[in-house]
């Protein structure tokens, strides 16, 4: 009948095949290692942290508020910082007792901007804002300040992201206590 002849093996065709597996498997593995590097541990996601606190000096009988915000990237993306929604209170306690036996708080206007010299923050980048001086009242016991700051984050959509911080400074009185 017929005789078979046999076809010798195409190498070739073996070997881009085998180049077209490897480049499928190797795509796949880099696009699991970026959800997982990306998404899921959001490395390149902003962290920010801010601390605020504040300083009562005296010169003579009159007291001054210096208060101080610090903001540290401690993210690997560099973050727009927005002055709109952004900014600082001081609160005053002046002795008034409420209800729960808390100090009442009064003022809180108006709200004073922040790092209006600065229009990003670096990763590992620290700024701080000390401009201000504030005469505190000779009533005045206590100081409180709040802080708000607002970062667009996100792609494609920019959504503002917040951070709030606050500190009670006091007692402010430069008065000794009497020890009898």
């Amino acid at each position: 009948m017929f005789a078979s002849v046999s076809q010798p093996f195409d190498w070739k065709g073996f070997w881009d095949m085998a180049a077209h597996v490897g480049t499928l498997i190797g795509l796949a593995i880099a696009g699991v290692w970026a959800y997982f590097n990306f998404v899921k541990s959001r490395t390149y996601y902003p962290r920010m942290e801010m601390a605020v606190s504040g300083d009562v000096r005296a010169r003579g009988a009159q007291q001054y508020l210096v208060p101080r915000v610090t903001l540290k990237n401690i993210g690997n993306s560099k973050v727009e910082l927005r002055q709109s929604g952004s900014g600082y209170r001081i609160w005053l306690a002046k002795g008034a007792i409420g209800d729960a036996g808390e100090l009442a708080w009064s003022g809180g206007k108006p709200v004073f901007p922040i790092f209006v010299n600065h229009k990003w923050i670096e990763p590992g980048e620290s700024i701080f804002d000390e401009l201000s001086l504030f005469a505190l009242p000779p009533d005045c016991i206590a100081t409180k300040i709040e802080v708000r700051l607002a970062a667009p984050i996100g792609w494609p959509r920019r959504t503002n992201t917040v951070w709030n911080c606050s500190t009670i400074v006091g007692p402010v009185s430069g008065k000794e206590p009497e020890h009898k």
